[in-house]
Parts: C-alpha cells; sequence; structure tokens
C-alpha cells in the first residue's frame, strides 16, 4: 500500500509539473521533479498525447504563474478538475498487468468478504466499489489533506458504475 501511495505522489508531483509547464520536454520533467528520465518518458507514453496537444493547449490559454497571490500549488492541485482528471487517468490506465482485471479483482475481493463474513453471494462486485469508496471516505475523516483519498474514492465510484452497467 505505501508503495502505491509513494508512486501515486511521483506521478501527481510529475503531471502537477506538466500541467503548470504543458511544453517541458520528459526530461526537463525529470530534472525538476527530481525522477528518473525513464520513469517520465514511460509515463507521457501512457496517456499516449502528442506534443502537438500540449503545444495548442500552450497556446489557446495562458496558464497562471505561480508568483499570482491568488494561486497557489496547493490550490492548483486542488481543484475539482485537477481530482477527477487524475481518478479518470487511474481508471482509464490499463492497470491489468500490474493489478489484474479490475472486474475479476472485484468479483474475487466479493467472494473474500463474503466467506470471511460466512455469507453466500451476498456482496457482489459494485458493493466492493461501494465499500472501497467508503473506505477511503473513512480515511478522509482521519486526513483530510491527503488528496489520494478524495481521487482513489472517486476512481472507486467510477468502477462501480461501470460494473453496475455490466449487471
Amino acid at each position: 500500500m505505501a508503495k502505491k501511495l509513494k508512486r501515486g505522489n511521483k506521478q501527481v508531483k510529475i503531471w502537477s509539473y506538466k500541467v503548470d509547464h504543458p511544453l517541458a520536454t520528459a526530461s526537463e520533467v525529470a530534472k525538476a521533479t527530481n525522477t528518473s528520465y525513464g520513469y517520465v518518458y514511460k509515463l507521457f507514453q501512457s496517456i499516449g498525447t502528442p506534443k502537438e496537444v500540449f503545444e495548442a493547449e500552450a497556446k489557446a490559454k495562458p496558464t497562471a504563474v505561480l508568483s499570482d497571490p491568488v494561486v497557489t500549488e496547493h490550490s492548483r492541485w486542488r481543484s475539482r478538475g485537477n481530482i477527477l482528471d487524475t481518478a479518470k487517468q487511474y481508471v482509464d490506465t490499463d492497470r491489468a498487468e500490474e493489478h489484474g482485471d479490475m472486474e475479476d479483482n472485484f468479483q474475487r475481493i466479493a467472494a473474500y468478504w463474503n466467506a470471511h463474513l460466512g455469507l453466500v453471494s451476498y456482496i457482489k462486485d459494485t458493493d466492493v466499489a461501494v465499500m472501497m469508496t467508503l473506505l477511503k471516505v473513512a480515511r478522509i475523516h482521519s486526513n483530510t489533506e491527503n488528496v489520494d483519498n478524495w481521487i482513489d474514492a472517486c476512481g472507486y465510484m467510477a468502477c462501480g458504475g461501470e460494473l453496475a452497467g455490466k449487471d
């Protein structure tokens, strides 16, 4: 679990820098965020966004400057859109290689929880999504500043919505 949070924080640092500096190259981002070029390059490849898209966006809208007293690093990261965009990135990225198929995992978790509670197929895969969201809500209650819990809660709800559509 700690490994996931550590990696997530590194990704947040990289994507935050890229949002603030849309034309930055992978090597510039790696240097600025103190991460390896290979990791940044692989992360950029995972979204498959061509450089031209970043260039067009940079020309289309001016970005706020950190020296602007109204805009801080914290407020940029904490915007609704950034939280949802990050959650979307997490759920849209093919994580099956690292974590296994989402639907299979949720069904397996439901089966384990049913077995642990002595139930027979009472808990469904959509219940897993809701209960994992509630886990994140409980963690938010303990620490409202940890943005990973807010992002993960959004992600679990999105996964549950997808699973509910398959029922």
